[in-house]
């Protein structure tokens, strides 16, 4: 599991589904490296507060690599799904190429 988890809010009011749902996407890449680092999460959203859309821009240091991953979507929730997709499908191209060498 990540030593560290970080979450910053720019343009939007902290949000605490936001914050555990990025632990969640965090816990679950950790079933797939155990290497994983300090975490920092960027979420801001373009625009007046209740409108634009949501960029999601995580940092993330696994098995000694510094990963960052940026996604943007109407629907925040969305955005970390599709960030932590990336970064899920990072670590397991990351574990084969450990695995063959």
């Amino acid at each position: 599991m990540a030593q560290a988890l970080q979450v910053t809010f720019h343009g939007i009011s902290r949000s605490e589904a936001v914050e555990q749902a990025i632990s969640k996407a965090l816990d679950s890449l950790s079933k797939f490296n155990r290497n994983l680092g300090p975490c920092h999460a960027t979420i801001t959203q373009e625009g007046h507060q209740t409108m634009g859309a949501f960029t999601v821009r995580v940092t993330l240091v696994a098995s000694g690599k510094d990963l960052v991953v940026t996604r943007t979507n109407n629907d925040v929730m969305q955005a970390i799904s599709e960030v932590f997709d990336t970064l899920t499908r990072s670590a397991i191209d990351a574990a084969e190429k450990r695995r063959n060498h």
